[in-house]
């Protein structure tokens, strides 16, 4: 190695140096001999010792039996917990997912005003599992178990109930389905009928706050009647309904695939009842729209209605206008009685005002028409209000809303309802 020989040299000109320096002192030639042959017997050992270390660490090089230090574990990383979840069969794709939904709610009926803690009922606190596996290119089977729990629901509770209690979880979807983009989709179980949702499509961005379902916001208040001066047994809930099809049930149910935007389901529930609907969604470069429409029969679930007619329709423009539909029309088992409507209008605008994500404005009104009784006129007008939060995944929501009720011999207060609260989705 050039090295050695470098070291080598040096050494020889410090015997050199030393023998010149013993020689000037006048030491004798035995003696600098003596001397110069221990210096050179020690520098020799270290050449050999490094010669060894070096030739070691370049057969360890030469055999890739190098490795890179393992950076150090920060207390971050070592907390950080795992996005994987696992299934004990390594077929299956597991999901976890859900939400947290609290806020309160502020009523005053005319006669008194009340604050209740509440899960907003229009997106419930829930939980769910979804499983999937495909034991085909084109085909997926798939689970989904969903429960929802909720303390104090907002379409619940009123000046005689301000807290509810209880058994509140309430099984969501229990379902299992096989799909194809060939073949379309069959499901089985406890889920979704076609005609759920019909009513409810919505693309303004604040159904957190408010949408078609009224109800779902301070449903359970009682109306003031100023002619006797006590709570009638009329609910908010009892006279607004949006008609949305036949809910989740357990149920058998088919949906064709998409074509052109275009499908449809078919439901028959556990039972006699059933329903079908038809579904559009579309984009362009100037707006994105959506669609549904649906009839259901509940058969024997129930003894007053024969079977409901509902629809929506909802449109998002790029610049974040947008406007939204609903109607339907509900068909009772009882001769004589007019059958009630319902009308739903909502106009709103999604703006990016703030870096923390997009905030959505909107103002609703809806107008339903003996649902309860005959002769019944019931308006709500809403305005609502939704924060998103990216970072945190988070919306925070703000809602107002004022309810009236005309019907023949009473003279009902308005209700006004307002509605804050955070959605948390994980």
């Amino acid at each position: 190695m050039g090295w050695l020989t470098q070291i080598r040299h040096s050494l020889l000109a410090i015997i050199f140096f030393l023998m010149l320096c013993g020689f000037a002192q006048g030491e004798s030639l035995e003696d600098k001999i003596f001397r110069l042959e221990r210096i050179i017997n020690a520098q020799q050992q270290q050449i050999d010792q490094q010669s060894k270390q070096i030739d070691a660490l370049s057969q360890k090089i030469g055999g890739q039996a190098f490795v890179k230090p393992a950076p150090v574990e920060t207390p971050d990383a070592a907390m950080a917990p795992s996005r994987t979840i696992t299934s004990s069969n390594d077929k299956v794709k597991v999901e976890l997912y859900g939400q947290l939904n609290r806020g309160a709610l502020y009523v005053n009926d005319g006669d008194k005003s009340k604050l209740y803690q509440v899960d907003n009922d229009n997106s419930s606190t829930r939980l769910g599992l979804r499983g999937s596996l495909q034991p085909h290119a084109d085909w997926t089977l798939g689970t989904r178990f969903e429960v929802e729990y909720q303390s104090n629901a907002s379409n619940v509770v009123n000046r005689e109930e301000t807290s509810t209690s209880g058994d509140n979880f309430v099984d969501r979807h229990i379902d299992i389905f096989l799909q194809s983009d060939t073949f379309g989709k069959v499901s089985i179980g406890k889920g979704d009928t076609a005609s759920n949702n019909t009513s409810e499509v919505d693309l303004s961005g604040t159904t957190v706050a408010a949408y078609s379902d009224i109800a779902a916001v301070a449903g359970g208040q009682l109306f003031y009647d100023k002619s006797t001066d006590t709570l009638s047994g009329t609910e908010i809930g009892d006279v607004f309904n949006n008609f949305d099809g036949l809910s989740r049930k357990s149920r058998l149910r088919y949906d064709t695939p998409i074509w052109r935007g275009f499908s449809a389901a078919t439901s028959v529930v556990s039972g006699t009842g059933g329903d079908v609907a038809l579904f559009y969604s579309g984009k362009t470069d100037q707006f994105k729209i959506a669609a549904a429409g649906a009839y259901s029969d509940p058969g024997s679930d129930s003894d007053t209605i024969d079977n409901s007619w509902d629809g929506s329709a909802s449109v998002l423009f790029q610049n974040g206008v947008n406007a939204t539909v609903a109607a339907g029309l509900r068909e009772l088992k009882l001769s004589g009685r007019d059958d009630p409507t319902f009308f739903y209008a909502k106009l709103g605008y999604i703006a990016e005002l703030l870096s923390a994500g997009k905030t959505a404005f909107s103002v609703d009104y809806s107008f339903n028409e003996d649902v309860d009784e005959e002769g019944d006129e019931a308006d709500a007008v809403g305005l609502q209000l939704v924060q998103n939060i990216d970072a945190w995944a988070t919306e925070f929501y703000l809602s107002y809303r004022f309810h009236s009720l005309d019907r023949s011999g009473t003279n009902f207060d308005d209700i006004h309802a307002m509605l804050s609260g955070l959605r948390v989705k994980f």
